[in-house]
């Protein structure tokens, strides 16, 4: 084991459980597990969360992460957000997943497989409000209104969903009025539109009032606000790894392929057992992010595919050495995934959906 993501489900449990005061009592929380879990291992996420209870329901992205949860044992509703392929659909109602409807194109398809199994289809409607990427606009509405009464006796609308495009109050309100206002038009036509559900982590943080039906939770579960933290959600990964070696090298000397790095003074330089090969994001070392070398930061200085260099400064330090690349250290230190994530533009759960298998995950309730 060269390093490892330590993965802290008591904050997790915490986090679940702020989540469920902030949402109320009445609405549902949806945990969203596309990514592997964002990187943390679905599987091992949804049989955690099964057992904190009160969940019903799983989202995930594409089919296949639904059928894994299903092959492992889990028994929740299982929402496929993206639009699936027609090839997909019989396979998608043999795992009992929820497929998204969001094109008229897919009717034929589905239609098809009603007509195939015998059975009416429970589908998950996609709304476009406003981040164009899947859904029926608004003006679609009496079309699709048509379409569904049309079909009414194959396709059964379980959801309707939609995904604000950005978080600010003006957006929040444009996108939520549209999602009203189709699901009225909805209803009038004789539609149930089922679960209703727009929010997600980061518009919750700005508007709790936006919540109707469910809230979908993805990055909440695991990390806070990537600019302005509450304080009330937990940081519940940590990744680290260590040092394979230590020794000064000269001004003047190169770092990795293609002399990557000109050092410009003598340099105490770390090699650190992780890479690109493991996920590690190499344009965190051209902006030379920090990591925690007992309990004090150094400098990212190249990233090899399965070695890093690390400009140690005067740490104490040694071989064998552990070090956090991000989290905590185990000895009292933290360092946010999303300050490092931050340095390139992205969030925390970016830096570890793109971990890989080299890097064993381990659970710790403690």
């Amino acid at each position: 084991m060269n390093s490892y993501l330590l993965i802290d489900l008591k904050a997790i449990r915490h986090n679940v459980e702020q989540l469920r005061t902030e949402i109320g009592p009445d609405t549902k929380l949806i945990p969203v597990l596309k990514g592997d879990g964002y990187g943390l291992e679905a599987v091992k996420l949804a049989h955690f969360l099964d057992g904190v209870g009160g969940i019903d329901t799983f989202a995930v992205s594409q089919p296949a992460e639904g059928v894994e949860l299903r092959r492992a044992g889990i028994g929740q509703r299982i929402l496929v957000m993206s639009l699936p392929l027609d090839f997909q659909l019989e396979e998608m109602a043999e795992y009992d997943l929820i497929p998204t409807l969001g094109s008229f194109a897919q009717f034929p398809a589905l239609l098809a497989l009603a007509g195939k199994t015998g059975k009416q289809i429970p589908v998950s409607l996609k709304l476009d409000t406003g981040l164009h990427r899947i859904g029926f606009l608004p003006e679609e509405a009496d079309e699709l209104c048509g379409a569904l009464n049309r079909a009414k006796e194959q396709i059964r609308v379980v959801d309707t969903f939609s995904h604000f495009m950005c978080d600010t109050e003006e957006q929040i309100e444009l996108q939520s009025g549209r999602f009203s206002g189709y699901i009225e038009r909805l209803r009038g036509a004789g539609i149930d539109p089922g679960l209703c559900h727009i929010a997600s982590s980061s518009s919750l943080e700005a508007n709790r009032g936006v919540c109707y039906d469910a809230v979908r939770v993805g990055r909440r579960l695991f990390l806070d606000h990537p600019a302005q933290p509450t304080g009330r959600i937990q940081e519940a990964f940590s990744f680290r790894a260590y040092l394979t070696d230590v020794r000064t090298r000269k001004a003047g000397e190169t770092l990795g392929y293609n002399s990557r790095v000109i050092l410009e003074r003598d340099t105490r330089v770390g090699v650190l057992s992780v890479g690109y090969g493991d996920g590690l994001e190499p344009n965190l070392a051209e902006v030379r992010a920090p990591v925690l070398v007992n309990g004090r930061r150094a400098k990212l200085l190249a990233c090899c595919m399965d070695q890093s260099f690390v400009d140690l400064g005067e740490i104490p330090c040694q071989a064998g050495d552990e070090t956090t690349l991000f989290g905590h250290d185990g000895k009292g230190s933290f360092l946010s995934s999303q300050e490092v994530a931050g340095m390139i533009g992205w969030e925390g759960c970016d830096l570890t959906v793109r971990l890989t298998n080299r890097v064993q995950r381990i659970y710790s309730e403690e």
